[in-house]
């Protein structure tokens, strides 16, 4: 059984919330904001 669109765009909401959270802690880190901008361009694609 797979996800809707609906459920995929809150799961990835879900994780930049998290990135967001441990970017306040290690805000330089890069692999987390590489990350990040991957994850928002995939919620502008849909």
């Amino acid at each position: 059984m797979g996800m809707t669109n609906k459920q995929f765009q809150g799961f990835i909401r879900l994780m930049i919330d998290k990135i967001n959270r441990a970017l306040e802690e290690t805000p330089d880190n890069k692999e987390l904001l590489e990350l990040k901008a991957i994850l928002q361009s995939m919620l502008e694609d849909e």
